[in-house]
């Protein structure tokens, strides 16, 4: 389950967006690379396009994202899952910031990377004036309508919200989320995949349940789920309870464990040791997350510990499992 504080709009998985706001100003320019020792890890491949690695905003870091992205690409992830604040993009009604995300967007795909695009921040003429906020549906259209308009061709699948158990990320109910599901899902769906929201770790049952029974599996293509567990037979047995209950394929759009409860060569561990035993149950996982630091994602979910003093960047031992991992799958693929 998660352990992490609000660091602005999007706190949790997809919560550190407004903490690295899109328009915030930029980190040190002289970010360096340094590598430890490597972790070995052993998996039976599935799909090369099996990883994805949450990055929130961080395409939009003007100073480190050089950096970054080919630390990414030697991860061997396929995906990069993003999010750009509603709240941000149309900060007034009917006024709209493209450019800036577009160029991230244009960037990540000329390194070959797919998007998976976040829809999720109300703006306060859209709702009651929270970023969880339930959207008002004919607003949530219009929104839709314009970032598959101007975003679309840089995106390969869009993700309705986040965590949708969290009032943070959704004041409202069940049946309220499916609703807002559905009116996004009728403007985006078509060419790109369309994920339903996962519930998070602190989800019961009987909150899957009233999603299901309000109709979620008839307004997306995939569904999803966050299992955030300490340890990695807890993270299958949750995943197995979740798929009794669906028709459709699964995605996991957000799983990853914190160094605070362990140590960086535990996490490394448990990435090894999870991902082994959900390649027969996931169609894609994405894990969370990229970077690590101080005054940047300070609770140590990431596989890469960032220095905002001294722009160091230094891989640590769970980004070296994830690489063995992607590695093997890519051989097995080809």
């Amino acid at each position: 389950m998660k352990r992490r504080t609000l660091l602005g709009g999007f706190a949790g998985g997809a919560a550190i967006a407004s903490a690295y706001h899109l328009f915030s100003s930029d980190l040190p320019q002289s970010a360096q690379t340094t590598a430890p020792s490597v972790s070995t890890a052993s998996t039976v491949a599935t799909s090369a396009d099996f990883f994805g690695l949450n990055v929130g905003s961080e395409l939009s870091w003007k100073s480190w994202r050089n950096q970054l992205l080919p630390l990414y690409q030697d991860l061997g992830v396929r995906w990069l899952r993003v999010w750009y604040n509603w709240a941000d993009l149309e900060p007034q009604k009917g006024n709209y910031r493209a450019t800036p995300v577009r160029e991230a967007l244009q960037l990540a795909k000329s390194k070959g990377f797919r998007i998976l695009f976040v829809i999720w921040g109300t703006p306060t003429h859209a709702g009651s004036g929270k970023l969880g906020a339930v959207p008002q549906p004919q607003a949530l259209a219009k929104y839709c309508q314009w970032v598959q308009a101007n975003l679309g061709d840089l995106v390969d699948a869009w993700e309705v919200g986040n965590e949708p158990n969290l009032e943070r990320y959704h004041a409202g109910t069940p049946t309220e989320y499916v609703r807002t599901l559905a009116t996004a899902y009728e403007v985006l769906k078509g060419e790109k995949l369309v994920i339903a929201a996962a519930p998070s770790g602190a989800a019961k049952p009987h909150y899957w349940q009233a999603l299901f029974a309000s109709g979620l599996e008839q307004h997306c293509d995939r569904v999803n789920l966050h299992p955030y567990r300490q340890k990695p037979r807890e993270v299958v047995r949750t995943v197995d309870n979740f798929l009794e209950q669906v028709r459709k394929p699964l995605w996991i759009t957000e799983l990853g464990v914190s160094a605070n409860n362990g140590n960086e060569q535990g996490k490394a561990n448990f990435t090894t040791e999870v991902v082994s035993q959900l390649t027969s149950r996931v169609e894609q996982l994405f894990w969370y997350r990229s970077v690590q630091g101080r005054k940047l994602h300070p609770l140590r979910f990431g596989i890469i510990e960032a220095d905002r003093a001294s722009g160091k960047v230094t891989p640590l031992p769970a980004y070296y499992a994830l690489a063995a991992l992607a590695r093997k799958y890519q051989q097995a693929s080809t």
